[in-house]
């Protein structure tokens, strides 16, 4: 990527222009010496901050690791499940990374009560009559194996209410169960994969709401309502094991043969032991066994499905390094990512994204040499997938809550950037319900107009570590990417794989992060907050 330069004097002659008349505006009255004065310093600071910007871009753009970080993670670890032995791996694998960048108080930090390590072992699925054919489909999350391998009979028994349950009692033992409905499912007349246009980066700007986001879960929940009226899916999965039911196969979200992860919610040692064979589909296949069993067609299936279950006695951990400050040492500005995954792809997207963005943007400033004033906290967090868990803990421990009581660090925290949102190309911040932030997010969008990134959001992001900051009082903010895939193919699927990761794009991200970084290390006073709402 060819290295470009921005013109910073007509920011600076703006600023000028509006900070004289306003002092007019006042009453005050510059000297012709202290004009010049106030004039230079501020091209100064404005030249300092260019010279800086144009070194992280050097190096981000020529120089990059990015996609290394990204291959060991997604290809060489693979998925980590929150407790499995590959997010161990990571952890490890993490922290070493941090420690050959340069970064000081690398640490595993524990956090939680020990989790339950399930991972996947091996899955081999074929339907057998009336004819042969390999079958998409992967466990779901925290449910058990097949004793073996099993060979069964599949049929639907599609329990929508209570009352439905006598219709199939004594006719369920030894069988395969096809448990949703059939999805109505359409060919996409849509791309897959897209960038913002200056009208869906409009509404973030105007609106406050992610418009593609809400019309697809709506559209969705429309086509596929829930099937499950008066029954909660444990009494079903209950009636299912009581009848001798040998797996449960549900109708996966998604297309293409992509499946949308799904899970159970208790994952202790007990509800895994007591639970079925619970397989997530791919809707092609799902819908030819479906429509084949509902006409009486017989349908036989092989499965086999080997999944491993221990308890740990360790707990989860947050994977955290430092480059130091100098005189505002004891205040940090924070940047980080989920490390955490779910166990269907390699965790591309989600995030590997994220958690190499974060690495590079640290070994840009520690490989050019700047000496931020606070001190750069990286964090790579452990079981964001559950609940956020990870930052969450590390909140309350390191900066406490105001309800509850803070912490001495409290005061001494400046503001944390979030990556978690696929392989897009940064477009600009979600603002989090902080109006306070919007000159300043302006300001330091200005050096990357050129890669149009400029847009700063009314959106308050949800759904990532951000909220863990957010929500105590401390500022925390998501950029806004472009869309790429992310909520059409990558996000908690079986193709969230290496080869859905845009290198140019993952550049500009690490720059950004890194440009931002410094920027908010350099600051005189902390970040500004926003009111806390009782």
């Amino acid at each position: 990527m060819q290295v470009t330069s921005y013109d910073a004097n007509c920011l600076s002659r703006r600023l000028i222009v509006t900070l004289i008349r306003q002092a007019r505006f006042l009453g005050l009255v510059l000297t012709a010496g202290a004009t010049l004065a106030f004039m230079t310093s501020l091209r100064s600071q404005e030249q300092s901050y260019r010279q800086v910007v144009e070194r992280i871009r050097d190096e981000g753009f020529n120089r990059s690791r990015v996609m290394d970080y990204a291959w060991y993670l997604t290809d060489v670890i693979g998925p980590r499940l929150a407790g499995s032995d590959a997010m161990r791996e990571s952890q490890a694998w993490a922290k070493a990374e941090m420690e050959a960048i340069g970064l000081v108080k690398t640490s595993l930090e524990p956090f939680g009560e020990p989790v339950v390590n399930w991972d996947v072992e091996y899955v081999s699925l074929s339907m057998l009559e009336p004819d042969y054919q390999p079958l998409i489909g992967f466990p779901q999350a925290f449910t058990s194996g097949t004793d073996g391998r099993v060979q069964a009979p599949v049929v639907v028994a599609d329990v929508r209410s209570r009352s439905d349950l006598d219709i199939y009692r004594g006719h369920l033992r030894g069988t395969i169960v096809l448990a949703t409905p059939l999805r109505d499912y359409a060919p996409r007349f849509e791309p897959a994969a897209g960038r913002h246009d200056e009208q869906s980066l409009k509404v973030f700007v105007e609106q406050g709401v992610d418009r593609n986001l809400a019309a697809r879960r709506e559209e969705a929940w429309a086509r596929n309502p829930p099937s499950i009226d008066d029954l909660s899916w444990e009494e079903v999965e209950a009636f299912y094991r009581e009848e001798g039911v040998v797996a449960v196969l549900v109708a996966a979200q998604g297309g293409d043969g992509t499946v949308f992860v799904t899970r159970r919610r208790d994952r202790s040692m007990e509800a895994i032991g007591n639970s079925l064979p619970t397989l997530s589909m791919a809707t092609e296949h799902y819908g030819r066994m479906y429509r084949l069993a509902s006409r009486d067609v017989p349908v036989t299936m092989q499965a086999e499905v080997r999944v491993k279950l221990q308890s740990r006695r360790d707990p989860e951990y947050n994977v955290v390094g430092e480059l130091p400050g100098s005189d505002l040492a004891d205040e940090v500005v924070m940047v980080g990512a989920h490390l955490d995954t779910w166990h269907l792809g390699t965790g591309a997207t989600d995030n590997a994204s994220g958690v190499s963005v974060v690495l590079e943007s640290l070994r840009i400033l520690k490989e050019l040499g700047v000496v931020p004033r606070r001190t750069i906290r990286a964090a790579l967090w452990g079981y964001e997938e559950g609940g956020l868990h990870g930052s969450r803990a590390y909140v309350a421990k390191h900066f406490g809550n105001p309800s509850a009581g803070t912490t001495e660090d409290y005061e001494k925290f400046s503001v944390y950037f979030n990556l978690d949102n696929g392989t897009g190309q940064i477009r600009g911040i979600h603002q989090q319900g902080n109006s306070a932030v919007a000159s300043i997010f302006n300001e330091w969008m200005q050096p990357f107009h050129d890669l149009k990134i400029q847009t700063l959001s009314t959106f308050s992001n949800r759904g990532s570590d951000q909220l863990a900051f957010d929500e105590v009082g401390l500022p925390g903010f998501q950029f806004l990417q472009d869309r790429i895939e992310y909520r059409t193919r990558t996000h908690h699927t079986n193709m969230d794989v290496f080869e859905k990761l845009l290198p140019e794009d993952l550049k500009i991200n690490a720059v950004v992060l890194a440009a931002f970084a410094y920027q908010a290390s350099q600051m005189d006073q902390r970040f500004p907050r926003k009111p806390l709402i009782p």
